[in-house]
């Protein structure tokens, strides 16, 4: 499914998890995943990402238009939009939009990993590489890097407001893990992804 971001942007809300198609090949292959946050005073869509360089120059945890930054991404992106069943309780809703919020403050302007070191490195590395011995994965990162990467982020977030299980830890999960069958989504806590829509 295709359609214009103005078209279908007063379907997107918190929580819209992003997934990206680079036109470069090299980056295209490492993927690159966001989330939205929409302002509720304002009904203004921003977009949560942490990247090794932004738009505006900034590395690491930053906040951007979601129409300017649709419009400049360099390459496909598509959006899965989260959906709640039927009855979910209102409440709980508007509690988890308070905590993105709070989520936001603390974390906006977090460092990216420092691919620079061999712990930044490494870090980014492992989280693309499992393998399990004893149903436990003997590749996770232990180092001490504080960076975090995108869909670490992403993740984070969606653990932060008790939308996920928080089992499998943060830093273990790459951008093809929030597409449709990737393992994210079997952690989802009393709500579900739509399937993939192309915005442009």
């Amino acid at each position: 499914m295709r359609d214009r971001y103005d078209e279908i942007r007063e379907r997107i809300d918190t929580f819209t998890i992003i997934n990206c198609e680079h036109r470069n090949w090299f980056w295209r292959l490492i993927g690159h995943t966001a989330v939205v946050y929409k302002d509720p005073q304002i009904g203004q869509l921003m977009v949560l990402e942490s990247t090794q360089m932004g738009k505006s120059g900034i590395s690491g945890v930053q906040l951007s238009p979601m129409g300017k930054w649709v419009n400049e991404y360099p390459g496909t992106v598509k959006i899965r939009i989260l959906q709640r069943p039927h009855g979910y309780w209102v409440g709980n809703v508007r509690g988890q939009q308070q905590q993105a919020a709070f989520f936001i403050k603390k974390y906006l302007g977090t460092s990216y990993p420092d691919v620079k070191s061999w712990e930044g490195k490494k870090k980014l590395i492992l989280s693309a590489l499992d393998l399990e011995i004893d149903g436990k994965d003997i590749l996770t990162y232990t180092g001490d890097d504080q960076g975090i990467f995108c869909t670490m982020l992403v993740i984070m977030f969606y653990q932060y407001c008790g939308l996920m299980e928080s089992w499998l830890l943060d830093k273990e999960f790459e951008p093809d893990d929030t597409r449709e069958s990737g393992i994210a989504e079997k952690l989802l806590i009393d709500c579900v992804w739509s399937d993939e829509i192309e915005i442009y």
